[in-house]
């Protein structure tokens, strides 16, 4: 059965980890969703993989297939090839990015002033823009000989965007020539043979441009419900969908963060952690245990079990708070759905619990690990398959 791994949160949950521990019998790994914006780090005999496009099963030789939902960036993608040894094949349909893309990126960020985004400024958001004016270029497009472009030049001219796209087609045309092809059919094909793949999804479910925290969102689906649309097949290609969180939070850029914790506190769990962004090295924004919108997530995803991460963190920190329910207006909320309107006022209740200060994992899952993954299960009503203490594949629980 082909499997599902999502972030529950708001991305930097440690997808990568879980895809590449779980993806050892798996004949390929699909990306199929966002672009070189993603981050995912994997560590392999000591050696640290940060992958922004491929998948993270790059890492253990793994087939890698880009489906048509993914703005491929074809410098970043030559960059990373050079790293990997698996075969790779981007779906003909995926947007290319192109330079200009990362220019307007640029432009409208500036605009926003204090409403900025907080953007990676990769072009990612333009890019699927610009796919909806039916402006940028496909795979297909890039490939084709004598394709115009020049409705796409016409446009950034008209916005004061000088462009020249020669040189940049060219180098495209040489970095994705041999790799395209048709991302559905070859999961239907691996899935005949009895091969099973896993799918990797980029950023986190509350980051989704439609059901996430808008607008501090992403520029495309971060959901297990985009799967099927991205790869042009039945929901059924699916599987089982493994929803991935920390057992504490993070954000990078701006937006509401109902749970966020400052000052030294939250310094110490950002250093310990190490968390700064894969992709630009921000610092992130520290959270505590959100589970309105862990239920959230786990509902719109369709979620069938969990994995835990980075309880090690949280080892070496003296508390350990959850939250159950927002204050809105004086109101109690425990539905996401009902605070996003408001979340930028939303107050979370936290509620201190047993933390798992000094815990010795050397000792499997007892104590007082055991009881936060009993609260985490009863909390979501579903099992906790994997618990990960470490950025290495050892360093990880595997629940039966």
């Amino acid at each position: 059965m082909n499997l599902s791994v999502i972030g529950l949160q708001w991305g930097d949950e440690g997808k990568g980890k879980i895809v590449d521990y779980i993806s050892d019998d798996c004949a390929a790994v699909v990306r199929f969703n966002g672009g070189s914006n993603a981050g995912h780090t994997v560590v392999k005999d000591g050696k640290k993989y940060v992958f922004h496009l491929l998948p993270s099963g790059a890492a253990r030789g793994k087939d890698m297939i880009l489906a048509s939902g993914v703005a491929v960036d074809p410098i970043i993608l030559s960059e990373e090839i050079s790293e990997v040894s698996g075969k790779i094949l981007v779906d003909s349909r995926c947007s290319v990015l192109t330079p200009y893309d990362k220019k307007l990126d640029e432009i409208i960020e500036e605009k926003r002033g204090s409403s900025a985004l907080g953007t990676t400024k990769r072009g990612i958001g333009p890019s699927y823009a610009m796919r909806a004016l039916r402006l940028e270029p496909r795979v297909c497009d890039i490939l084709a000989d004598g394709f115009n472009f020049e409705a796409l030049t016409r446009f950034y001219d008209m916005i004061g965007i000088k462009t020249n796209l020669q040189e940049w087609v060219e180098y495209s045309r040489k970095v994705l020539r041999g790799m395209e092809g048709d991302s559905g059919a070859r999961i239907l094909e691996l899935n005949e043979k009895g091969e099973e793949v896993v799918f990797e999804g980029s950023q986190g479910s509350l980051l989704d441009i439609m059901h996430g925290s808008y607008p501090y969102v992403t520029s495309s689906h971060t959901l297990s419900t985009y799967i099927p649309l991205s790869l042009g097949l039945s929901k059924d290609i699916v599987g089982d969908t493994i929803g991935v969180m920390k057992c504490y939070a993070t954000r990078v850029g701006s937006g509401p963060f109902p749970t966020e914790e400052k000052g030294m506190l939250a310094e110490e769990i950002r250093r310990i952690g190490k968390e700064y962004g894969a992709t630009t090295g921000r610092a992130r924004r520290i959270g505590w245990l959100d589970f309105v919108s862990l239920k959230y997530a786990v509902r719109i995803n369709g979620v069938k079990e969990i994995a835990i991460t980075k309880v090690d963190v949280l080892s070496k920190i003296r508390q350990l708070k959850i939250c159950r329910r927002y204050s809105v207006d004086g109101k109690e909320i425990t539905d996401f759905f009902k605070a996003i309107p408001k979340l930028d006022v939303a107050e979370s209740e936290l509620e201190e619990i047993d933390s798992l200060y000094g815990y010795d994992f050397s000792l499997g899952i007892k104590g007082k690990l055991k009881r936060l993954i009993q609260l985490i299960e009863d909390e979501l009503n579903l099992p906790v398959r994997l618990v990960s203490y470490g950025e290495e594949r050892s360093k990880t629980f595997e629940l039966s």
